[in-house]
């Protein structure tokens, strides 16, 4: 009735546009909707808090024979660190039963306590331990703690200081831990003293605060963090703070201490990352532990002199294959950390970035149809074009997909005991249903020695003898036509069976229990693996499936920042052409 009266009124053409009109506003306050802060609070109050699946599991542990623990071993004397778990609920039993296996084991002495208020179990502490510690770390069961760090933190305090350092740590719905807000603490042995001499629970109020920059406190709107990217909440705080804070990832950020929000899986593979996982050839140095601390201990050099000659030994060429929609972001990234290492590298799309930025990274734009099945067609040009301008430019070429992380200097490691001229490529080894002949996973990338680039274009592509279509399943194809060139597919483990090409990301190849024996991969693998920590090689070269902010993250850990005291060793090159290393 009332639109009627307005249309007799106003008219019917005056009418119709103030209807189109209203319309209009209301399209475009629901596009602004969509992108406020408001819509992403709604949309995480609706969806139901992610719940951490925490299971009893044996990773399994192993030594690196090659490293060198004795300043790590020394500070661990001089700066005794007690850590207090307390607990309040099941969930958090279950997890700290993976923190005793993992980064608990290197506390002087760890503390289990459920007593109803945490003051006590300080108290108790303060009376009983006094003599036996230094400091008193009180950590939340989804933080994980690097306690080398930690100790070369501490190590220039004296504990007759009255001291303590914290961090408070927001929660969010999907940062897939714990939803309630926690707070990690470190105390001095004096400041534990103090609670006992305070009757009330206000004894902080007594005590001098120190910086807490190295434990990552967290609180920051919702908002910040790309909802896409929040089922990867992986270590956001330090991403956080290298690339919205502007530091960056570099040998000039603080070593990390505590790392926020950890599930059970982050755990193990931070431990396998820290203390396992290595470059070949890069010894990390050490930066000098700080004037009046408990030892002197001068600064040591990054020793890259394998590692350079190497660099120069083995030549990669390295072609990432991405698409035009991630090239901003990911080849970016990509340019950034891994690729670094490669002799050269080319980027193949189906277009040339018009973005400022990118001149390093060299992209070739293939006139083909940019979609998953015609990434055959896609590999075959890509490979035409390195034969045609770049076949002598490098003795080795390295076909990957832009979701992996390489580590060029394993992979020098492996290639330095074989020939450029050898007809030989290496992968992750599949078979399909264990018939017919083996291949490379496309996930993890594969690499081509020269030989084999120039046989897979002369012999192969120009004289049809490789599939001449355009769609195909492309790691399978290129599988099959390099067997028909008799080109072989080498074995990419480790001297003890140990993968070094994950087809998937590294949680699932670690930890037993995430994947089952119905999960597509063990369809195709052609060498079985172990679970636990025995699956994957010191020495790995790719990963598959690793978002591209997390490559800072590995990157980070694997070229500039190492736990303190501890330097890591190499075993030796099998063959001795390096004379004099």
């Amino acid at each position: 009735m009332l639109l009627e009266r307005l249309k007799r009124i106003l008219g019917p053409t005056f009418f119709s546009f103030l209807i189109w009109g209203l319309i209009f506003f209301a399209f475009v306050e629901f596009y602004l909707f969509i992108f406020s802060s408001r819509r992403i609070a709604i949309q995480d109050y609706l969806q139901p808090p992610y719940k951490e699946n925490i299971r009893d599991v044996n990773v399994g542990n192993r030594t690196e024979k090659w490293d060198n623990h004795s300043i790590a071993n020394e500070l661990y004397h001089k700066v005794r660190i007690h850590c207090l778990l307390h607990l309040t609920n099941d969930r958090e039993r279950l997890k700290a039963k993976h923190i005793l296996k993992t980064w608990g084991t290197r506390c002087n002495r760890m503390h289990i306590s459920d007593v109803s208020n945490v003051n006590k179990a300080y108290r108790r502490i303060a009376r009983t331990q006094y003599e036996d510690l230094d400091w008193l770390l009180h950590v939340h069961v989804d933080s994980y703690v690097i306690m080398e760090n930690l100790r070369y933190k501490l190590a220039s305090y004296r504990p007759e200081r009255m001291i303590y350092f914290s961090a408070y740590h927001a929660a969010y719905p999907y940062a897939h831990v714990s939803l309630k807000n926690t707070t990690d603490y470190i105390f001095s042995r004096s400041a534990l003293q103090e609670m006992l001499r305070v009757s009330n629970d206000d004894y902080l109020a007594n005590m001098e605060q120190g910086p807490n920059e190295q434990l990552f406190p967290f609180q920051v709107p919702a908002e910040i963090l790309p909802f896409t990217l929040r089922c990867y909440f992986w270590n956001w705080p330090l991403i956080y703070r290298a690339v919205y804070s502007g530091q960056g990832f570099d040998s000039s950020m603080k070593m990390p201490i505590i790392l926020p929000y950890v599930d059970v899986n982050q755990i193990y593979v931070l431990e396998f990352m820290l203390y396992h996982l290595r470059p070949y050839g890069h010894v990390n140095g050490m930066p000098a532990l700080p004037a009046g601390s408990v030892m002197q201990q001068p600064a040591l050099p990054v020793n890259d002199k394998v590692k350079t000659r190497l660099y120069r030994e083995v030549r990669i060429l390295c072609m990432v294959f991405s698409y035009p929609h991630k090239y901003e972001q990911v080849v970016r990234t990509i340019r950034k950390t891994w690729a670094r290492h490669c002799n050269k590298l080319i980027v193949f799309s189906t277009q040339t970035p018009k973005q400022r930025g990118f001149e390093e990274a060299y992209t070739i734009a293939l006139n083909v149809t940019e979609d998953y099945k015609h990434l055959w067609g896609k590999t075959k040009a890509a490979f035409r074009h390195v034969y045609t301008h770049h076949l002598d430019e490098a003795d080795w070429f390295y076909k990957v997909d832009d979701d992996t992380y390489a580590i060029l200097e394993n992979m020098r490691f492996m290639l330095f005991d074989h020939d450029a001229d050898e007809p030989i490529y290496f992968g992750c080894n599949f078979q399909a249903e264990h018939r017919g002949p083996t291949y490379m996973s496309g996930g993890a990338g594969y690499v081509l020695s020269r030989e084999a680039v120039r046989r897979l274009v002369e012999n192969g592509i120009y004289k049809n003898r490789c599939n001449p279509n355009s769609i195909g399943t492309e790691d399978y194809e290129m599988g099959v036509c390099l067997h028909n060139l008799n080109v072989t597919a080498g074995d990419s483990r480790d001297k003890f069976r140990r993968y070094r090409f994950l087809p998937v990301g590294l949680p699932k190849m670690l930890v037993p229990g995430i994947i089952d024996k119905q999960y597509w991969l063990y369809y195709y693998v052609y060498f079985v693996f172990k679970e636990g920590i025995e699956c994957c090689s010191s020495y790995i070269i790719a990963i598959h499936y690793v978002v591209y902010y997390q490559m800072y993250i590995f990157e980070y850990f694997l070229y500039q920042m190492r736990p303190y005291g501890i330097i890591l060793g190499h075993e030796p090159l099998a063959n001795r052409r390096l004379n004099g290393i």
